[in-house]
């Protein structure tokens, strides 16, 4: 009788030689560390604060941060020279201190692991360090934050040539995968990433920028690498992407976490068991303003709202189209009808143009139905109801738009 592959599936710990070249590798970067308070102090400085622990685990090929530990494949570590060494930690810190780890959302796994390296190394050009020749970079996209990366890469796919640098997100707490007849797993105790939920994903993005802003007093201005300056100014003068803001409002509602109760199984046919996402049902109304000026960029707002909605265990969408009343109300139960918005097979909407836009209706008819927020899509120009709304509201303003109300958010959408 043939061997299952668990059966034949051999796990152990790392050796007691393995044991040894990570306390060496330890002392080494440690000592790389300090020597780099020479010629980058406040990179440095930052660096040390970031707990390094090396393993030699299969899940770990390279290295990972979780936002409080560094995670370094000793073996890897071996080969490392000294620039590469700092590539390496200066390159985990940017992830950090860019919050990657809480901006993947529903997001393609692969092309957002891309998007945040490639941001994450153009930082570290702007700051002078060696880069290898294989780190992630898109000279068109140079200086853009990994959210439009990430959108530019959905267009411009490469996976066949490019790989991530480091692993992200759910993928610190995956089991390693068989690469050809390899059936050793090795498993190291001290690879314990955090488990964090948003909440938690935040307050240890907010302590880093607390940290930053502390070095940052303390240091004369130019002496702040460019890569960095450029986080404390947005610090202390934010300029949110409107994806980010699109997607903190609903993660403020959506209430998803990791589980392993519920395994992802969009990539199983991979060979990964990643943890599914966990979370209570969430009733949204989206009003879409149906006049001539939205169409355009309809469909960019539409894909980036389904993507973030997949990380929602149900959604019901109240979905209304307006104009100077509404035309067409429907209800919606998967992400995927998201798609025929815009569509011409005859189901998607009938955008109509000419008129005003009166949002009155969509707001009387949002106290029948008590959804837990409310999605305006418009350009701005619209009569308002005498009564200032209670219910959570987000304002998508079209890029000519101008915002119609000084109550709910807004986020004004960008062209890239």
């Amino acid at each position: 009788m043939m061997k299952s592959s668990q059966e034949a599936l051999s796990i152990r710990e790392p050796t007691a030689e393995e044991q040894a070249t990570k306390a060496h590798q330890h002392t080494v970067w440690r000592q790389e560390i300090r020597d780099w308070l020479i010629t980058y102090p406040f990179t440095a400085k930052l660096v040390m604060r970031l707990k390094l622990v090396m393993v030699v685990d299969s899940r770990v090929p390279t290295a990972c941060t979780d936002g409080v530990n560094v995670f370094v494949n000793a073996h890897f570590a071996a080969q490392c020279s000294s620039a590469l060494r700092r590539f390496v930690m200066g390159h985990e810190l940017y992830h950090v201190l860019l919050g990657h780890f809480m901006r993947q959302y529903g997001r393609d796994r692969l092309c957002w692991n891309l998007a945040v390296d490639a941001e994450a190394n153009y930082r570290l050009m702007l700051d002078g360090l060696s880069m290898p020749s294989d780190a992630v970079f898109y000279p068109a996209q140079a200086g853009r934050n990994a959210e439009t990366i990430y959108q530019w890469l959905l267009k411009h796919p490469r996976p066949d040539i490019d790989s991530p640098f480091d692993i992200h997100g759910e993928e610190l707490f995956a089991p390693a995968t068989m690469d050809g007849g390899n059936k050793v797993l090795v498993i190291d105790p001290g690879f314990a990433p955090l488990r964090v939920d948003t909440e938690v994903a935040r307050q240890i993005t907010q302590r880093w920028h607390e940290m930053i802003l502390q070095e940052a007093k303390q240091t004369s201005w130019g002496s702040i690498p460019a890569g960095l300056e450029l986080i404390v100014k947005n610090i202390t003068k934010p300029r949110v992407d409107w994806r980010t803001a699109l997607h903190d409002f609903f993660l403020h509602r959506s209430g998803c976490q990791l589980t392993w109760s519920r395994i992802n199984r969009r990539y199983l046919a991979h060979g990964l068991y990643l943890p599914g996402r966990q979370g209570k049902a969430l009733s949204l109304m989206l009003a879409i303003d149906t006049s001539g000026s939205t169409q355009r960029q309809l469909p960019m707002f539409i894909a980036e709202l389904q993507a973030l909605l997949t990380s929602v265990e149900h959604v019901e969408i109240h979905l209304i189209e307006c104009d100077a009343d509404i035309q067409r109300e429907r209800v919606i139960n998967h992400v995927q009808e998201l798609q025929e918005i815009g569509s011409d097979n005859g189901d998607g909407l009938t955008l109509r143009g000419g008129g005003g836009t009166d949002f009155r209706p969509v707001f009387e008819r949002a106290n029948d139905v008590m959804p837990e927020c409310l999605l305006f899509f418009t350009d701005g120009y619209g009569r308002l109801p005498d009564i200032t709304s209670s219910l959570p509201l987000l304002w998508v303003i079209t890029e000519d738009g101008k915002v119609p109300a000084p109550w709910g958010q807004a986020v004004r959408l960008k062209s890239e």
